[in-house]
């Protein structure tokens, strides 16, 4: 545990913002080269699974899906192996920072058209984002923390620890060649660039105590959270909560999607996973 101020912490955190502040700000740049038209009626048009949840046809869907990604985790943080709950002081100050930055992002893309929601799976909307939106921020990212504990208290051993290098450059290559190759896709280009430039500023500027679990982690994690937004992207329902323009997405490039889920959210949910976890990791290390 962090039993006083600790300057690596600092710096590292500081770099690590800087590997997101450097495509951000190429980003903004890019996005105010576009006029976006978005035909919100014909993104809810989408490939769906042969089967349908009826019962899930209601206004607060958004809120259901919420409650079964947390529900579980939550009740498990007390577990006596792993004690999770003895860990919020250091979840929650990650949960926040990470909430914040993907709900400015979130207002601002809704706001261009880049995706929207669904009005008939919720009732009110705060900042132009649903609340089962906002709590969506909340939810995923705790159950990912918690499963990544869990798997360092129940399986300590870091299996990947000796790829670190061929993991971690093989990742910065993909997100950053994605990113630059669909600059003029702006979910893709975000989504992508953001993740490759964070995780290059953690590989070149922060030691491996964690980054290997959390690829652990996130390997793991890709179930639910797939499954998660399978139901959000309409796989199980008439229509999807979420929509997309696929024009600023990978969709209008490979013609394709995970079902109903566009290639672009593995980036943005490795990036989801990646900033609290690192955050968490480095609020609990000793000062040295």
């Amino acid at each position: 545990m962090n039993n006083g101020s600790n300057p690596h912490i600092a710096k590292n955190f500081a770099l690590v913002l800087i590997g997101l502040l450097i495509p951000s700000l190429f980003l903004c740049y890019q996005i105010s080269l576009h006029d976006i038209y978005f035909d919100t009626e014909f993104a809810k048009i989408v490939d769906k699974l042969g089967w349908q949840w009826a019962w899930s046809e209601n206004d607060n869907w958004y809120l259901w899906v919420n409650f079964g990604v947390i529900i579980f985790p939550f009740l498990l943080s007390f577990d006596k192996k792993v004690a999770f709950y003895r860990r919020w002081k250091y979840l929650f100050p990650a949960i926040c920072f990470n909430a914040a930055f993907f709900i400015a992002w979130d207002v601002y893309y809704t706001h261009l058209g880049v995706w929207g929601f669904n009005e008939r799976y919720f009732q009110n909307t705060y900042l132009g984002l649903p609340a089962g939106e906002w709590l969506f921020f909340i939810n995923v990212p705790y159950a990912c923390v918690f499963v990544h504990q869990c798997l360092r208290d129940y399986f300590p051993k870091d299996i990947f620890y000796n790829w670190d290098a061929v993991i971690s450059w093989g990742l910065i290559i993909i997100f950053l060649g994605v990113g630059v190759y669909c600059y003029d896709k702006i979910y893709t280009a975000w989504a992508f660039l953001l993740s490759g430039g964070a995780l290059l500023a953690h590989y070149l500027f922060v030691k491996n105590t964690y980054r290997t679990h959390f690829y652990r982690a996130y390997l793991v994690c890709l179930i639910p959270f797939l499954i998660t937004n399978g139901i959000l992207t309409g796989s199980v329902n008439q229509e999807p909560i979420v929509i997309y323009n696929d024009t600023h997405n990978l969709t209008s490039l490979l013609n394709a999607r995970i079902i109903t889920i566009p290639f672009d959210d593995l980036a943005y949910g490795f990036l989801l996973l990646f900033v609290p976890i690192f955050i968490y990791e480095e609020l609990q290390q000793k000062p040295e």
